[in-house]
């Protein structure tokens, strides 16, 4: 993403966003809407402005195609829905009980069994004294079916698995007749009118399916309703499917639990609510955090309603001393090895790809290539034509990283801290130097941020073994763990009193 001649990203553009949503106000498809939920990762709505306002020929989707494939996409979608639930039925859920919602991704699947990547211990720990369920949701099929064939606990379960048939069909039905909205006021940015590009993404918002998990949420928190459960946990990212469980369950007096799991950057404009969004949106009573520079960062660049706990990263499962993180001592030996570790965003991958093997390409630098959990090998397919010194990893031994690599580049994920705490250094790399993905919140003791034209400047550094691995172990050890705290019996104990279980 680029600025494009606006200096003003993401204030102006996020108050802007926040007005539309007062516009529409009332309506359900509104509040199910990520263009108005600000999730640019999934709408890049920003950056389809950016480049209208750049060009002088406007940016044309192609919207024909889109509808043409609607009412397939919906069919499919219904289908696929309907298999998930009539697969994996579930006849009770305990009164009472807290659900955890979390996600069915590639890493849920260890060693034959099913594991929750996001929660991790905590439900099992808290299953000791309160009845829990941990309830996993997702449309990729091929991971239901291996869903279906693992071995599963019985707290586990499929959270369509409550709907029945009626229900789907209610759903899609209601989608259909009440999911597509436009704005009728006039909105503009830098004098320049943007209620068309607007317009544009609500109706992709409705035509790519990009709402339809909210209304899926509404169906799936009645039943929840229904079933008298206690406290409902969720992955919290101020996403539009969760304003929808904070909006039907807090109508039942459900406690709402939001759990920041991981890293974000400034791109993320959902994490950081305007004063207006705090006061139209639906949010949870709580929101945990994973460490004390992420509640810092929201509370000065979001405003929050409600308090803002630090919790602990439940998703780290590395070495302690005491009750904080260990951070190893660099190794000195020059490896001429470097790592990139990729975000989730996969339309940088090529680009960033091209940019690594104009630089690095054939020399005598070998460079790894580890591309996000969420992506097999089949979704990537610049991996089948990288120069001999380029490899892709889809397994990484956390432990061995210091004894592997030189460095880590990355962007917009939180590999890089994880590489603090292994003795690499790391550094973030953007393009063209506009850091919208941020991640080192805080951290000043080397320059972490990189461009294109650095990347030569480190290729020379690690050829003629210049390149500084060492650092100061003791400035790092504070810094990461202000970033993310440790699970431990403090943190159950803290959740528990969140629950009045103590």
């Amino acid at each position: 993403m680029t600025k494009q001649g606006y200096s003003f990203y993401p204030q102006e553009y996020n108050k802007v966003l926040s007005d539309v949503f007062e516009e529409l106000k009332g309506n359900f498809a509104a509040l199910a809407s990520p263009t108005l939920s600000k999730q640019e990762t999934v709408t890049h709505l920003f950056e389809s402005i950016s480049k209208e306002a750049s060009s002088s020929l406007p940016h044309r989707s192609l919207l024909w195609l889109r509808i043409i494939q609607f009412p397939i996409r919906l069919m499919l979608m219904f289908v696929r829905i309907l298999y998930i639930t009539l697969r994996f039925r579930t006849k009770f859920i305990p009164r009472n009980a807290v659900v955890f919602r979390t996600w069915l991704v590639p890493k849920s699947f260890k060693n034959g069994e099913l594991v929750d990547d996001y929660f991790r211990e905590l439900p099992i720990d808290l299953s000791a004294y309160k009845n829990v369920v941990i309830y996993y949701s997702g449309t990729d099929l091929n991971l239901w079916r291996r869903f279906g064939k693992v071995k599963r606990s019985n707290i586990q379960i499929c959270s369509y698995s409550i709907l029945s048939l009626l229900d789907v069909i209610k759903l899609v039905l209601n989608f259909f007749f009440t999911g597509l909205i436009q704005v009728k006021k006039t909105y503009s940015l830098n004098g320049i009118d943007i209620t068309k590009s607007i317009n544009r993404s609500l109706l992709l918002d409705y035509l790519l399916l990009r709402s339809f998990e909210a209304y899926i949420e509404k169906y799936k928190c009645k039943k929840l309703a229904e079933l008298s459960i206690d406290t409902f946990v969720y992955i919290f990212e101020n996403q539009s499917w969760e304003k929808i469980c904070c909006h039907e369950l807090k109508k039942h007096h459900v406690q709402m639990i939001g759990y920041q799991s991981s890293g974000f950057s400034p791109i993320f404009l959902n994490f950081f609510p305007t004063q207006k969004d705090s006061e139209l949106h639906p949010m949870p009573d709580i929101l945990l955090t994973v460490g004390e520079h992420f509640k810092k960062y929201l509370l000065e660049n979001g405003h929050y309603s409600i308090p803002v706990e630090v919790f602990s990263a439940l998703r780290f499962k590395y070495k302690t001393e005491g009750d904080k993180f260990e951070v190893k001592t660099p190794n000195p030996t020059k490896l001429k090895r470097i790592l990139y570790a990729f975000p989730v965003q996969l339309e940088q991958y090529q680009a960033t790809v091209s940019d690594l093997i104009n630089v690095f390409g054939d020399s005598d630098i070998y460079v790894d290539l580890k591309f996000h959990p969420l992506y097999m090998q089949t979704d990537l397919r610049m991996v089948d034509s990288l120069p001999l010194n380029f490899k892709a990893v889809f397994e990484l031994d956390m432990n061995l990283l210091r004894d592997t690599y030189d460095c880590v580049l990355f962007n917009d994920n939180s590999f890089g801290i994880e590489s603090l705490m292994q003795g690499v250094r790391a550094y973030q790399y953007n393009r063209d130097g506009n850091f919208f993905d941020e991640r080192f919140f805080y951290f000043d003791l080397w320059q972490t941020n990189i461009t294109y034209q650095d990347l030569a400047d480190l290729k020379y550094k690690i050829q003629t073994s210049k390149f500084e691995k060492s650092f100061d172990v003791s400035a790092v050890s504070e810094y990461v763990n202000a970033m993310y705290r440790p699970y431990s019996l403090e943190s159950l104990n803290r959740f528990k009193q969140l629950l009045s279980l103590v």
